[in-house]
Protein backbone atom coordinates (compact mmCIF):
# COMPACT_ATOMS: atom_id res chain seq x y z
CA UNK A 1 0.00 0.00 0.00
CA UNK A 2 1.11 3.74 -0.71
CA UNK A 3 -0.13 7.07 -0.34
CA UNK A 4 0.46 10.69 -2.32
CA UNK A 5 -0.11 13.79 -0.97
CA UNK A 6 0.01 16.69 -3.26
CA UNK A 7 -1.17 20.25 -1.81
CA UNK A 8 -4.34 21.71 -3.16
CA UNK A 9 -5.80 23.36 -4.46
CA UNK A 10 -3.39 22.09 -7.13
CA UNK A 11 -1.02 25.11 -8.32
CA UNK A 12 1.25 25.00 -11.11
CA UNK A 13 3.47 28.15 -9.88
CA UNK A 14 4.86 29.44 -6.90
CA UNK A 15 6.18 32.90 -7.14
CA UNK A 16 8.69 34.67 -4.27
CA UNK A 17 11.89 32.46 -2.91
CA UNK A 18 11.20 29.40 -1.02
CA UNK A 19 12.49 28.66 2.61
CA UNK A 20 10.96 25.90 4.67
CA UNK A 21 12.82 25.08 7.97
CA UNK A 22 10.24 22.35 9.06
CA UNK A 23 10.67 23.76 12.95
CA UNK A 24 6.54 24.92 13.29
CA UNK A 25 6.11 21.50 12.16
CA UNK A 26 4.34 18.22 13.91
CA UNK A 27 6.61 15.13 14.38
CA UNK A 28 4.44 12.69 12.52
CA UNK A 29 2.71 15.35 10.68
CA UNK A 30 2.11 16.10 7.23
CA UNK A 31 4.84 18.19 4.78
CA UNK A 32 2.83 21.71 3.86
CA UNK A 33 3.68 22.47 0.41
CA UNK A 34 5.30 19.57 -0.74
CA UNK A 35 4.55 16.58 -2.82
CA UNK A 36 4.95 13.92 -1.05
CA UNK A 37 4.76 9.82 -2.02
CA UNK A 38 4.99 7.89 1.26
CA UNK A 39 4.89 3.92 0.67
CA UNK A 40 4.69 2.19 4.11
CA UNK A 41 8.00 0.81 4.25
CA UNK A 42 8.97 3.98 3.02
CA UNK A 43 7.56 7.05 5.04
CA UNK A 44 8.18 10.25 4.03
CA UNK A 45 6.99 13.06 6.63
CA UNK A 46 8.21 15.33 9.38
CA UNK A 47 10.55 13.83 11.49
CA UNK A 48 13.15 15.40 14.73
CA UNK A 49 16.22 15.03 15.21
CA UNK A 50 18.82 16.45 18.61
CA UNK A 51 15.86 18.31 18.84
CA UNK A 52 15.40 19.93 15.33
CA UNK A 53 12.15 19.39 13.60
CA UNK A 54 13.16 17.88 9.80
CA UNK A 55 11.86 16.42 6.61
CA UNK A 56 12.50 13.09 7.04
CA UNK A 57 12.71 10.24 4.63
CA UNK A 58 12.96 6.84 5.10
CA UNK A 59 13.81 3.12 3.25
CA UNK A 60 13.14 -0.26 3.99
CA UNK A 61 11.15 -1.38 0.23
CA UNK A 62 13.28 -3.52 -1.84
CA UNK A 63 11.46 -2.43 -4.80
CA UNK A 64 10.05 0.86 -3.66
CA UNK A 65 11.30 4.49 -2.24
CA UNK A 66 9.99 7.71 -0.11
CA UNK A 67 10.06 10.95 -1.83
CA UNK A 68 9.49 14.75 -1.62
CA UNK A 69 9.20 17.52 -4.23
CA UNK A 70 9.27 20.99 -3.63
CA UNK A 71 8.06 23.28 -6.07
CA UNK A 72 9.79 26.57 -6.72
CA UNK A 73 9.39 29.76 -8.88
CA UNK A 74 10.15 28.44 -12.05
CA UNK A 75 13.49 30.64 -13.31
CA UNK A 76 16.38 30.37 -16.50
CA UNK A 77 18.77 30.91 -13.70
CA UNK A 78 18.26 29.56 -9.79
CA UNK A 79 19.76 29.17 -6.68
CA UNK A 80 19.25 26.25 -4.21
CA UNK A 81 20.58 25.18 -0.44
CA UNK A 82 19.42 22.57 1.65
CA UNK A 83 21.20 20.47 4.38
CA UNK A 84 21.29 16.51 4.40
CA UNK A 85 22.00 14.01 7.37
CA UNK A 86 22.49 10.69 6.92
CA UNK A 87 21.85 8.14 9.37
CA UNK A 88 24.09 5.30 8.06
CA UNK A 89 26.93 5.36 4.49
CA UNK A 90 26.35 1.49 3.93
CA UNK A 91 23.16 1.21 2.80
CA UNK A 92 20.49 2.96 0.76
CA UNK A 93 20.65 6.32 -1.44
CA UNK A 94 19.04 9.25 -1.12
CA UNK A 95 19.19 10.77 -5.24
CA UNK A 96 18.64 14.58 -5.28
CA UNK A 97 17.64 16.34 -8.50
CA UNK A 98 17.06 19.49 -9.90
CA UNK A 99 13.50 19.31 -12.35
CA UNK A 100 11.91 21.23 -15.28
CA UNK A 101 7.84 21.10 -15.59
CA UNK A 102 8.13 18.48 -17.76
CA UNK A 103 10.15 16.18 -15.17
CA UNK A 104 13.44 16.39 -17.43
CA UNK A 105 16.27 16.18 -14.72
CA UNK A 106 19.03 18.44 -15.66
CA UNK A 107 20.85 18.39 -12.36
CA UNK A 108 21.50 15.00 -10.73
CA UNK A 109 22.99 14.57 -7.30
CA UNK A 110 23.31 11.28 -5.13
CA UNK A 111 24.06 10.25 -1.83
CA UNK A 112 25.11 6.84 -2.41
CA UNK A 113 25.73 3.26 -0.90
CA UNK A 114 29.13 3.52 -0.51
CA UNK A 115 29.45 6.71 1.32
CA UNK A 116 30.22 8.92 -1.50
CA UNK A 117 28.60 11.68 -3.58
CA UNK A 118 28.13 11.54 -6.83
CA UNK A 119 27.16 14.53 -9.34
CA UNK A 120 26.40 13.63 -12.82
CA UNK A 121 28.32 16.43 -15.24
CA UNK A 122 27.03 15.97 -18.44
CA UNK A 123 27.11 12.51 -19.57
CA UNK A 124 29.12 11.12 -16.72
CA UNK A 125 28.99 10.31 -12.94
CA UNK A 126 31.43 12.27 -10.81
CA UNK A 127 32.41 11.53 -7.20
CA UNK A 128 32.45 14.83 -5.53
CA UNK A 129 32.70 13.91 -2.12
CA UNK A 130 32.19 11.19 0.61
CA UNK A 131 29.95 11.80 3.54
CA UNK A 132 29.58 10.45 7.33
CA UNK A 133 26.49 8.82 8.82
CA UNK A 134 24.86 11.56 11.81
CA UNK A 135 26.10 14.94 9.82
CA UNK A 136 25.21 17.63 8.65
CA UNK A 137 26.19 18.61 5.03
CA UNK A 138 24.79 21.76 3.86
CA UNK A 139 24.82 21.67 -0.25
CA UNK A 140 24.42 24.73 -2.50
CA UNK A 141 23.49 24.88 -6.33
CA UNK A 142 23.25 27.67 -8.88
CA UNK A 143 22.08 26.66 -12.12
CA UNK A 144 21.90 28.36 -15.40
CA UNK A 145 19.63 27.02 -18.06
CA UNK A 146 20.53 29.45 -20.81
CA UNK A 147 22.55 28.74 -23.70
CA UNK A 148 23.74 25.52 -23.40
CA UNK A 149 23.10 25.06 -19.46
CA UNK A 150 25.68 24.60 -16.52
CA UNK A 151 25.48 24.33 -12.57
CA UNK A 152 28.09 24.69 -9.96
CA UNK A 153 27.29 22.69 -6.60
CA UNK A 154 29.62 23.71 -3.60
CA UNK A 155 28.91 21.15 -0.35
CA UNK A 156 29.94 22.92 3.27
CA UNK A 157 31.27 25.88 1.90
CA UNK A 158 33.42 24.75 -0.57
CA UNK A 159 33.09 24.11 -4.70
CA UNK A 160 33.22 20.57 -5.28
CA UNK A 161 31.99 21.06 -9.17
CA UNK A 162 31.97 24.75 -11.73
CA UNK A 163 30.62 24.87 -14.94
CA UNK A 164 29.26 21.27 -14.55
CA UNK A 165 27.37 20.58 -17.47
CA UNK A 166 23.70 19.76 -17.28
CA UNK A 167 22.79 16.25 -17.65
CA UNK A 168 19.22 16.97 -20.30
CA UNK A 169 18.89 20.68 -22.00
CA UNK A 170 16.45 22.47 -20.30
CA UNK A 171 14.54 26.10 -20.43
CA UNK A 172 14.19 26.56 -16.86
CA UNK A 173 13.87 24.63 -13.49
CA UNK A 174 11.33 24.71 -11.40
CA UNK A 175 11.40 21.92 -8.96
CA UNK A 176 13.70 20.21 -6.29
CA UNK A 177 13.73 16.35 -5.54
CA UNK A 178 14.64 14.02 -2.45
CA UNK A 179 14.29 9.82 -3.58
CA UNK A 180 15.48 7.12 -1.53
CA UNK A 181 15.36 4.69 -5.02
CA UNK A 182 16.45 4.95 -8.61
CA UNK A 183 14.65 7.06 -11.09
CA UNK A 184 11.81 4.66 -13.15
CA UNK A 185 10.74 5.16 -16.43
CA UNK A 186 7.79 2.52 -16.09
CA UNK A 187 5.08 2.12 -16.42
CA UNK A 188 4.03 4.50 -19.48
CA UNK A 189 0.67 4.69 -21.16
CA UNK A 190 2.19 2.40 -23.55
CA UNK A 191 3.02 -0.21 -21.45
CA UNK A 192 1.19 -3.45 -21.63
CA UNK A 193 -1.24 -4.27 -19.03
CA UNK A 194 -2.10 -7.95 -19.89
CA UNK A 195 1.09 -9.05 -20.29
CA UNK A 196 1.92 -11.81 -16.65
CA UNK A 197 4.86 -11.29 -14.94
CA UNK A 198 6.73 -13.07 -12.10
CA UNK A 199 6.46 -12.21 -8.57
CA UNK A 200 9.72 -10.14 -7.43
CA UNK A 201 11.89 -11.65 -5.38
CA UNK A 202 11.91 -10.64 -1.77
CA UNK A 203 9.26 -8.54 -2.40
CA UNK A 204 7.34 -9.07 1.25
CA UNK A 205 10.61 -8.84 3.12
CA UNK A 206 12.10 -4.99 4.17
CA UNK A 207 15.75 -4.75 3.52
CA UNK A 208 17.72 -2.54 6.32
CA UNK A 209 16.16 0.75 6.49
CA UNK A 210 17.87 3.89 5.50
CA UNK A 211 17.30 6.77 6.74
CA UNK A 212 17.65 10.30 5.58
CA UNK A 213 16.70 14.28 7.06
CA UNK A 214 16.22 17.17 4.79
CA UNK A 215 16.09 20.79 6.26
CA UNK A 216 16.63 24.25 5.58
CA UNK A 217 15.40 24.24 2.13
CA UNK A 218 15.79 27.90 0.26
CA UNK A 219 15.39 28.47 -3.23
CA UNK A 220 14.93 31.45 -5.70
CA UNK A 221 14.98 31.99 -9.49
CA UNK A 222 15.05 35.09 -11.92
Amino acid sequence: MWVSRVPVPVEYRVDGPVDDDFDSLEVGGIVPEWNIYDPIWAPTGVGEIEGNRTLRLEDKDPYDYARAVRVFQEGTKSRVSFRVRAEQTDTGELEIEMLDQFGNRPVRIALTDEGTIRATDGGRAVTVGKYEPDRWYEFELTIDASLFGSFDLAIDGKPVLTDAELAEAVRSVERLSFRTGAFRTEPTRRTESEVTVPDLEGADEPVSAAVFHIDDVAAGSE
